[in-house]
């Protein structure tokens, strides 16, 4: 049986999210590396769908409820975080600790990629989008938007940051990550 994944780009339309250095904003971030994983996800013979593929404004309620009755097997929305330029690293959200199997994959697997800055845990939040839905969820928080050194992770790494989210993805899913063959995830895939 296929599997399905729900990705969730964080934010979007008149949601800009947190705003980064050089007036970035994290909708925008947040649905380039959703599109990224989806591609990585579709090639591992995975369906996927995202809860948006352009920049619109869709409510919480809309995105879990479009998961759930999709039947998906499991949720990950992505985020970027801000916090006056002074924080930076990587967190990744499960909503109680009995639940967080595919937030420390994806969390793992990013790790991996030796792009972050710190690694700021794997935490439990009561977030809406991963409260709300049937199957396993986590919320991604990439890097600090507003952080000069994950400013470049994130403008420059994405790529990289949507293999390690696939990666984990596949990890939760059981399923035998084929690494895709191109330029930009040949220096990453030597750590395997």
């Amino acid at each position: 049986m296929v599997k399905k994944v729900y990705i969730d780009p964080g934010h979007g339309g008149n949601d800009s999210g947190a705003i980064g250095i050089n007036n970035l904003y994290e909708k925008n971030i947040n649905i380039e590396v959703s599109k990224k994983v989806e591609k990585l996800l579709k090639k591992q013979g995975i369906e996927v769908r995202l809860s948006r593929s352009e920049d619109k404004t869709i409510s919480l309620e809309a995105r879990t409820s479009d998961a759930n009755s999709w039947g998906a097997d499991c949720f990950v929305s992505i985020h970027c975080n801000s916090f006056n330029g002074t924080a930076n690293g990587i967190e990744t959200y499960s909503h109680t600790s009995s639940t967080k199997d595919l937030a420390n994959y994806i969390h793992e697997e990013l790790l991996k990629t030796k792009a972050y800055t710190k690694n700021r845990g794997v935490k439990t939040a009561n977030f809406y989008v991963i409260r709300n839905t049937n199957m396993r969820a986590c919320l991604i928080e990439l890097a600090f938007i507003d952080n000069q050194e994950d400013y470049k992770i994130l403008t420059q790494k994405q790529e990289v940051l949507a293999d390690g989210i696939a990666r984990g993805i596949c990890r939760y899913l059981n399923i035998t990550y084929t690494p895709v063959d191109n330029d930009v995830n040949k220096p990453y895939n030597t750590y395997r």
